[in-house]
């Protein structure tokens, strides 16, 4: 008879996992042997979010389910930014926690924390293991993680019950069920449309893994609609197309906004609202297209589509309409230069510092169409959405729902193991420092990231914070390490950037020793966007 280790690692390698992150213990040795026996990678990493963090990347870019596991107690509970991150940036993922053995429940208390009780407000399912639950619960969990609006799940499993043999399986492959598929005729898509010349597509996390940009491209310019999109759908149409209007979602006064509001309805393709710092109060009428329902919050719509977002899609770009002549790609146009002619003067870089400008448009410029970029959370991650011209779709991986600091480096190191080609990590040094242990991986698993660390020793998003509000600089600066030490002790390349000049020569011979690097960008943050004026 097969045991429920051997049973759960037998049901995460039919569905396609490859590899599992965590940080064990002793209490997980009996599953971590059967993830063994059945051919699976494990990642060993310091910290339990970061698992999350890779994990819930690699099914991102995979498409499919993420799994990560942690011992009981303490490990249990330093997943838990990890598992927010899943639960708001809709990450389908397994998290497996050791847990306390019911039978002690009640007479001992070491470690004890009621797992289910802690994770249920961010999981889709949680269930405690046993003989007698195991094949119900495995399939319920791996299938909700999945349906509608993605997300984590958790299950519970003791080394006794991991051992414990199964009773005769029954076949559980329809306990979870998608929402119900929500078609719009062709009829009344024309009628939404009916009288409309300013059309405006927004698009969000909801495009993979159904991957339908060529369809969302042709709707576009069918329409000769504007297109804008939000961090984690960046590239779903390329920024070098004279309809891409920028990106949503990083502050209040976002460019992409004047877009926005000119338009007369507004087409939503996969979008959520949970990537804007700004609710969502356009009273143009909407159109809802997504793979899950329209909830928390709830959009005010006319319409709303559930199921294939191609299909309606297609469906929608059939639809003729008279256009404006002033909308479309003469308006995205003149956007284009009304937001350069807006845009602040920048000063001259302060020496030995650079402007992060200077290395994003060096990045660009010396970075193939592929790239895979990966940013943490600060200052530089609300200069970048805005400012990176994606070319390809789900090649920029960001912390947005929850925007944790610490995914940036996780990330790249999960995507650097599905992707050949570059994979660049934008990070601050203060989210670096949360999860420095990590670099070890780059070498141990010979993976070519580039870590670019911008290095400017502040908590520079609330430093600016404080600026503007007239107080005091107070508990957001920090020394930093010396870096040219920390990357020898990894065995990483190491490049100094003190110049704009210096940034191409440094991208360079990083990209083409195909080695893993560590960039340290003396940055000058007087260039992003969130510095006040003044400073």
């Amino acid at each position: 008879m097969t045991a429920l280790a051997d049973y759960l690692a037998q049901q995460l390698k039919a569905r396609g996992v490859e590899r599992v992150y965590g940080l064990p213990g002793g209490e997980n040795v009996e599953v971590l042997e059967a993830i063994r026996r059945q051919g699976i990678d494990f990642v060993l990493v310091k910290n339990e979010s970061s698992a999350l963090f890779m994990a819930a990347a690699g099914a991102r870019l995979g498409g499919g389910i993420g799994v990560a596991l942690t011992t009981l107690g303490p490990g249990a509970a330093n997943a838990y930014a990890g598992l927010a991150h899943a639960h708001l940036d809709r990450a389908p993922l397994l998290l497996l926690t050791a847990m306390s053995d019911p039978q002690l429940i009640g007479t001992h208390s070491h470690q004890v924390i009621d797992l289910s009780a802690a994770f249920r407000p961010l999981v889709k399912f949680t269930a405690q293991l046993s003989a007698h639950n195991a094949a119900t619960a495995i399939q319920h969990a791996l299938n909700s993680a999945l349906a509608g609006r993605p997300g984590p799940v958790h299950l519970g499993i003791t080394n006794r019950a991991a051992v414990q043999p199964l009773p005769p399986l029954q076949d559980t492959a329809a306990l979870t069920h998608s929402p119900a598929a929500r078609e719009i005729p062709a009829a009344q898509l024309k009628t939404f449309l009916q009288g409309r010349q300013k059309p405006v597509i927004v698009v969000g996390l909801g495009l993979e893994p159904a991957k339908p940009y060529a369809s969302i491209r042709r709707l576009a310019e069918s329409l000769s609609a504007p297109l804008i999109d939000t961090p984690k759908s960046k590239g779903a149409l390329s920024a070098a197309h004279p309809l891409f209007a920028g990106t949503l979602g990083l502050t209040h006064s976002d460019p992409a906004y004047a877009i926005l509001d000119e338009a007369d309805c507004i087409i939503a393709i996969g979008f959520d609202p949970v990537e804007l710092v700004k609710p969502w109060r356009q009273p143009q009428p909407l159109l809802w297209i997504a793979g899950w329902e329209n909830q928390d919050p709830h959009l005010p719509c006319e319409l709303e589509c559930v199921g294939s977002i191609a299909e309606t899609v297609d469906a929608l770009s059939a639809v003729k309409m008279p256009g404006s002549a002033d909308w479309g790609a003469a308006r995205v146009r003149r956007h284009r230069q009304e937001r350069a002619q807006r845009a602040r003067a920048l000063p001259a870089a302060q020496p030995h510092r650079l402007l992060p400008q200077s290395l994003l448009d060096a990045l660009r410029a010396h970075t193939p169409d592929d790239v895979i970029i990966t940013t943490d959370v600060g200052s530089h991650k609300i200069f970048a959405a805005l400012n990176w011209p994606a070319r390809q779709p789900n090649r920029y991986f960001v912390s947005n729902g929850l925007s944790a600091m610490g995914f940036g480096l996780c990330s790249a190191i999960a995507a650097a193991q599905q992707q050949r080609g570059p994979v660049i990590c934008i990070t601050g040094d203060a989210g670096l420092a949360m999860v420095m242990g990590e670099l070890g991986l780059l070498r141990e698993l010979g993976l070519a990231v580039i870590v670019l660390v911008m290095n400017d020793a502040a908590l520079d998003l609330i430093r600016s914070a404080q600026m503007r509000r007239r107080h005091p600089v107070f508990a957001t600066e920090f020394s930093n390490p010396d870096y040219a030490h920390i990357a020898k002790g990894y065995g990483l390349a190491y490049h100094r950037i003190e110049r704009a000049a210096d940034c191409a020569d440094a991208l360079r011979a990083a990209l083409q020793s195909g080695q893993p690097a560590l960039l340290d960008a003396m940055i000058d943050p007087r260039g992003y966007p969130t510095t006040p004026g003044d400073a």
